[in-house]
């Protein structure tokens, strides 16, 4: 295989599989060439989202009103509420910024991010290979949590002895007779199940956006520390040598502007939406501590809840082990740069890289809502 198989891996499996997600439940137009097709896909999202999204959370919101002031009531219908809440305004600025998602989708096969030799192949391959794993893992775990909501009335009945709904929620007709009930039922189990599928999609969207973040910084590294590898062959024809590491440092230094420039994007398109989801995150994670000291540690209702809060954890944890990764891997370009046997380069490419190294002494920082930066330091503080 040559060097042109490097350029067949495809960046875009990041991230394909969320996309692939998105698309499927009404969230983000495919790219559809005949407008027929496009004006079908919409009508498709509109209906879609509209009944199992929309009407939900007036459902909640609703139900937060009537029992406005029952302290146990609200804390039960505050924390889904509230998750359907932030989804909404991720969904917003997702299809708000569509064009501009969808160009930062492409973006990633551009010309820079290519890797450039079978290590830097290896590395990427293991970050797609990771975050489809993590996609997956979190997909499954919103599966089961929603499994476990949808069953667990029926073991913890109430004290009369009847089957409640799973969630909370108000209806403008008695929910108590059959097949009313089961229609009911049936909607609230099937509605959290797509909502929270959906949203776990757009969230591993993001971590997998920071994930190509941090693995182009490390094939970055990489061209750093072994830019003059090749070079020390040509020992014989200085100037050709020297031409040829001069050139290598300036295709390393655009390198490193488009990794700062799509960071910049996704820091720019979803910089609101991470700050949301910490808020809410935070409040779900009081809300669910609260909920948990209602019921019984034995019951499908506590495991559901202590699933519910392990993925807000995780979602979070995500986000800020690999924005921290993105700080170090940043931190390190500055030793990468200073390893690369420059002692007997020219006078011109030494002084060009020192002034990439001073630059690269400030690390790359991924913020949220401009407040705090994503690292392992925010959340622990969280």
């Amino acid at each position: 295989m040559g060097a042109d198989t490097l350029h067949l891996l495809d960046l875009r499996d990041f991230i394909k599989l969320n996309v692939n997600c998105m698309e499927f439940f009404g969230y983000f137009c495919p790219e559809y060439e005949k407008t027929y097709k496009k004006i079908c896909y919409y009508i498709y999202a509109v209906v879609f989202v509209g009944f199992i999204f929309i009407l939900r959370i007036l459902s909640e919101f609703v139900n937060m009103i009537v029992v406005f002031g029952d302290i146990e009531k609200m804390t039960e219908a505050s924390f889904v509420l509230l998750t359907h809440l932030v989804e909404a305004l991720k969904l917003y600025y997702f299809v708000k910024n569509r064009s501009s998602v969808r160009n930062l989708i492409n973006s990633v096969n551009r010309k820079e991010f290519k890797p450039r030799n079978w290590d830097q192949y290896r590395m990427l391959s293991d970050d797609i290979k990771m975050s489809r794993m993590i996609t997956k893992v979190f997909l499954f775990m919103c599966c089961i949590t929603c499994c476990l909501w949808g069953v667990f009335p029926f073991f913890d009945k109430n004290p009369d002895g009847t089957i409640r709904l799973p969630l909370s929620g108000w209806f403008p007709f008695s929910t108590e007779e059959s097949p009313v009930f089961e229609c009911v039922y049936a909607y609230q189990t099937i509605g959290v199940l797509i909502t929270g599928l959906s949203n776990i999609s757009m969230d591993t969207f993001l971590s997998g956006t920071i994930m190509i973040i941090s693995g182009q910084l490390s094939i970055l590294n990489n061209s750093f520390q072994i830019m003059r590898q090749k070079c020390a062959s040509n020992s014989g024809k200085i100037k050709e040598a020297h031409a040829e590491v001069k050139k290598k440092l300036v295709r390393n230094i655009v390198h490193f502007q488009s990794i700062i420039e799509f960071a910049d994007d996704v820091t720019s398109l979803f910089t609101l939406c991470i700050m949301a989801q910490f808020v809410v995150s935070v409040i779900i994670i009081c809300i669910t501590m609260f909920q948990m000291s209602l019921v019984s540690v034995f019951s499908l209702q506590f495991l559901s809840m202590v699933l519910y809060q392990a993925c807000m954890l995780l979602e979070i944890f995500l986000w800020c082990y690999y924005g921290n990764e993105v700080i170090l891997k940043s931190e390190q370009l500055t030793e990468s740069a200073y390893v690369c046997e420059w002692v007997d380069c020219s006078k011109e490419f030494r002084k060009n890289l020192l002034f990439f190294m001073t630059r690269s002494q400030i690390p790359l920082k991924l913020y949220a809502g401009g407040y705090f930066s994503l690292s392992l330091d925010t959340f622990m503080a969280e």
